[in-house]
């Protein structure tokens, strides 16, 4: 298990993904990745497992993008 900071942001911020879609994909709290996406919590401050699981997902994603595919 890691949290990679760079692949996080990518996934909050420029992946086109809803609010609802990584909340559903990472199965944290709605409200965390919500204040998460508008920069109202802070990525350095988050706890380590909630980067992790969105680490997870983001390297996904890139991986199935590399493939052309989606996750979703």
């Amino acid at each position: 298990m890691y949290a990679e900071k760079e692949k996080i942001e990518w996934l909050l911020f420029e992946s086109g993904m809803t609010i609802k879609e990584v909340h559903k994909l990472t199965e944290l709290p709605r409200q965390t990745v919500s204040d998460l996406m508008k920069r109202k919590s802070s990525i350095d401050e988050m706890r380590f497992k909630n980067a992790a699981k969105l680490t997870t997902i983001a390297v996904d994603l890139l991986n199935q993008e590399k493939k052309g595919s989606t996750l979703t």
